[in-house]
């Protein structure tokens, strides 16, 4: 009789047990590791330099800039989290020279937008998935009041690890409720805003490693749709060096830790099913007269 079919029922269950482990960790408790903790908290700085105009007549104020996201998980739930995301831009002084706060509803898997949690509808990311792939996103940069399409551009290498860098442009959106605090927005004029930038992404774990971003807004008249006078702000941002290190570090734990959830974890189960299955081929069997 072939000899395969001569091992021990118990090494069969043996080694279908190390199997369906593997298969359950890799498909059921993996992805629960990966989904946005509950207690959710992240805070990135800038460096930055901005220009600004409270009127289209105004003189021009120069800032260098400190510019603080902090994003902190409200409540959650199994499937989603409510967010709130600050943006506060101060002086290096530390006086602040503009805010924004807005809340996200955010499904835990795949870091989307919920419509129905936030407080405005949206579509779209929230953060880049877990498993970032080689295409186009639409994401909400809380530092915009809409979304923008982030491309992707290429594969990079970044102080020693593999990144997707993913480049975006904004063009002509209103932002006339986000400085509905001058004097004349949005009763005489529009505001509306251009910019562009790049995210360089650890794509295993979707965190940002490094963020450029700069801009202009601008006041335009409603009815012609042209622009007026100066613009109403101009400004340019880029991580600081100990917030990349952070996000660094973050990213190479997050990646290690699904690396060995869905592979190295699932592999050395598959193969202990295999040697336990050699055993059992190999051991002396007695024969039955």
């Amino acid at each position: 009789m072939n000899k395969l079919f001569q091992i021990s029922q118990r090494y069969w269950l043996g080694a279908t047990a190390f199997w369906f482990m593997a298969a359950l960790l890799r498909w059921s408790i993996a992805p629960i590791f990966e989904r946005l903790p509950t207690d959710y908290v992240a805070e990135t700085n800038y460096t930055a330099t901005w220009q600004a105009h409270q009127t289209p007549t105004a003189p021009t104020e120069n800032f260098e800039s400190n510019v603080r996201r902090r994003d902190q998980t409200l409540t959650s739930g199994d499937g989603h989290s409510i967010i709130q995301s600050d943006m506060h831009w101060s002086t290096l002084a530390g006086m602040v020279i503009f805010e924004a706060r807005n809340l996200y509803g955010v499904d835990r898997r795949d870091r989307k937008n919920l419509s129905a949690y936030g407080d405005q509808d949206r579509n779209g990311q929230y953060l880049f998935p877990p498993h970032t792939h080689q295409q186009s996103y639409q994401l909400w940069d809380s530092n915009y009041a809409g979304p923008c399409t982030v491309t992707f551009e290429r594969v990079d290498q970044f102080r020693g690890i593999e990144v997707y860098v993913f480049n975006y442009v904004v063009d002509s959106m209103d932002e006339s409720v986000s400085y509905a605090s001058l004097t004349d927005v949005p009763e005489k004029y529009r505001a509306l805003t251009n910019g562009h930038g790049r995210y360089w992404i650890e794509p295993v774990s979707g965190i940002v490693i490094d963020h450029e971003d700069s801009g202009i807004s601008y006041f335009v008249e409603p009815k012609s749709k042209q622009r007026v006078g100066k613009p109403i702000d101009q400004w340019r941002k880029r991580y600081t060096p100990d917030t990349i290190q952070a996000q660094l570090q973050l990213a190479t734990s997050q990646r290690r830790r699904a690396q060995a959830l869905e592979i190295w974890l699932p592999l050395s189960l598959l193969t202990a099913g295999l040697v336990w299955l050699a055993v059992g081929f190999f051991r002396p069997h007695r024969n039955v007269s």
